[in-house]
């Protein structure tokens, strides 16, 4: 996950539910998706990726946060984590593909788009780094967008990919509630989950943050450093109650 020092903990679940309560279904038809080399890194200076939790910064509704954890099961997908290092873990894992970078400061984001190969209804999973998230995507059709040619076809993405929770596109909403919980918002043809938590921080990464910080006392670092907030904001769309569009965006914040 991305970390933040100072940033209000619960900023990103907020700008999943205002992105996607504007948003409509996702359209279930495709688009052809082009087989050509992919460059290492392309610049966009557009906000067409509809698909993206961090595109937009708004935050004018007022949310009831669920205080609980989810099981980071919730968190995988082809064995990658939603963590820190995801772009470079997701290379590794699939192989090479174009890094899209768009917006900046809080909208800032590197995107890794993969796609089927082997069908009509192209399904697509999308690795996304931000300044204050990460996040992943999982979806089926949608809206043609810029820079969607630079998505890398692999046969190991298809319609039935799954996070390791069980989490998978078709689902109907009583069975993603039957792996999630309850929603914290529900609207027609989506379910939102905006859920926070605070966790002791791994020793390794104390470690690391008390090399970054050698002129704090042990009293003073201890206060800032031993636990952290872990905001997540999970937003998922159906077409004829199946599941179409799977979003999952976490951040931690000290």
């Amino acid at each position: 996950m991305t970390t933040v020092h100072r940033t209000t903990p619960k900023f990103l679940a907020i700008v999943s539910f205002l992105v996607f309560a504007a948003t409509g279904c996702v359209p279930a038809f495709s688009w052809q998706t082009t087989t050509k080399q992919p460059h290492s890194t392309v610049r966009l200076e557009d906000n067409s990726d509809w698909w993206s939790l961090t595109r937009e910064n708004a935050s004018d509704e007022a949310i009831e946060f669920q205080e609980r954890d989810l099981p980071p099961s919730n968190f995988r997908i082809l064995g990658i984590d939603l963590d820190k290092g995801l772009i470079d873990r997701a290379k590794e894992k699939l192989g090479v593909a174009t890094t899209v970078e768009r917006g900046d400061a809080s909208t800032g984001r590197d995107q890794l788009c993969y796609v089927s190969s082997d069908e009509v209804s192209k399904t697509y999973l999308i690795f996304e780094r931000g300044e204050v998230n990460d996040a992943f995507y999982l979806f089926r059709g949608g809206t043609p967008w810029n820079g969607k040619d630079e998505c890398s076809a692999k046969k190991v993405v298809s319609s039935g990919l799954s996070t390791a929770s069980g989490l998978h596109l078709g689902l109907t909403p009583s069975q993603v509630i039957a792996i999630l919980g309850r929603p914290t918002n529900r609207r027609k043809g989506e379910l939102g989950y905006a859920v926070h938590t605070r966790k002791k921080t791994p020793a390794a990464e104390l470690n690391e943050w008390r090399k970054q910080q050698p002129q704090m006392s042990d009293k003073e670092f201890k206060a800032n450093y031993e636990f952290y907030d872990l905001s997540v904001g999970i937003v998922l769309k159906f077409v004829n109650s199946k599941l179409t569009y799977i979003s999952i965006s976490k951040s931690a914040t000290y």
